[in-house]
């Protein structure tokens, strides 16, 4: 018994992390451990393994959620109008400004471009960092076109402190150089530019699917206007 302890106090000494429970990968046995003389333990047989694998297999199976409701939990994305899916990430404050046409908003963006496998073209929350590290957002007049038709569309209906995911099909994306948001920095602009609006694969019957873009739109402030 005295060896045993001395083993497991030079194993634990070795590897910090069993004290958790976890199995420490890669750990190599110090000379304390490596000079012991305790007889390894006799192995269980197959059956007798099998059984305790089956009762652990039963136990997981009680403990985990069923797959469905972690389905169920998930948001669905919505259809929003002309084509723009929606999801909300995270719910905005239920007592504050709802947003809607004729509003002016104030939102913090993060843009990726789907034909780019992804590339984010546009993020306020690194691009638009000011000297006091805070992000810039965009403020814009929902139904002003001021912005692709888009992200006013997709901004109808959230409140403020929420985030929203949306894709935007190519006739309520980009149709002109003058639309925002754009990159800040001229080359991801220039980039952007040259992909969807390319005339070669515009002539090949790509223009389906160049300018779709993936917008997080996080609504920072709401506010009214009056009539």
């Amino acid at each position: 018994r005295e060896a045993d302890m001395s083993t497991a106090s030079a194993s634990l000494a070795l590897c910090p992390s069993r004290r958790a429970g976890r199995t420490c990968r890669g750990a190599r046995l110090g000379p304390i451990a490596a000079a012991s003389s305790v007889p390894p333990r006799p192995r269980r047989s197959d059956d007798a393994v099998g059984t305790l694998g089956r009762r652990c297999v039963g136990l997981v199976l009680l403990a985990a959620p069923p797959a469905f409701a972690e389905e169920a939990a998930r948001p669905r994305p919505v259809d929003l109008g002309s084509g723009v899916r929606g999801v909300d990430l995270i719910p905005g404050d239920p007592s504050a400004s709802e947003a809607s046409e004729g509003d002016a908003v104030r939102v913090l963006l993060k843009g990726r471009l789907f034909a780019k496998q992804g590339w984010v073209f546009t993020d306020d929350y690194k691009e638009g960092a000011g000297k006091d590290g805070l992000a810039t957002p965009h403020e814009y007049v929902v139904g002003s076109g001021e912005v692709i038709r888009g992200l006013e569309i997709g901004v109808v209906g959230m409140r403020e402190g929420g985030v929203r995911r949306v894709v935007i099909p190519p006739p309520v994306s980009y149709q002109d150089k003058t639309q925002e948001p754009v990159p800040r920095d001229f080359a991801n602009r220039q980039r952007l530019y040259t992909t969807i609006f390319n005339p070669t694969r515009l002539a090949n019957g790509e223009g389906d699917t160049l300018s779709t873009v993936v917008f997080d739109i996080e609504l920072v402030r709401v506010r009214k206007q009056r009539g």
